[in-house]
């Protein structure tokens, strides 16, 4: 006979796993690139690390909803292969909730 504290903690285990907290900070980067930006949204195409770089910067090509496309260098390397973006008039690229990865 089996007991239903184990089998519940195990359930229980693998629900937490599930989730995930992510604060605000953390899904978003500050643009360092030299260059002007364009606010919007957009689409990430692809994404490299800008060689000697200090501090670490990266590279995101954003092809962006109104048909045009535009590159910019952040701070932060969280950001992946075609994740939706918002770039900020302010100078930030910030990760839309509800992005998901193709697979």
């Amino acid at each position: 006979m089996l007991r239903a504290g184990p089998i519940l903690a195990v359930l229980l285990a693998a629900l937490g796993a599930c989730s995930h907290f992510q604060p605000p900070s953390l899904g978003e980067a500050t643009i360092v690139s030299p260059a002007p930006v364009r606010a919007g949204h957009g689409v990430i195409g692809s994404v490299g690390v800008v060689r000697g770089a200090k501090p670490p910067s990266y590279r995101l090509y954003l092809r962006m909803d109104d048909g045009g496309s535009q590159s910019v260098d952040v701070d932060n390397p969280i950001f992946m292969l075609g994740q939706r973006v918002e770039v900020t008039p302010d100078g930030r690229v910030v990760l839309l909730s509800g992005t998901t990865l193709k697979k």
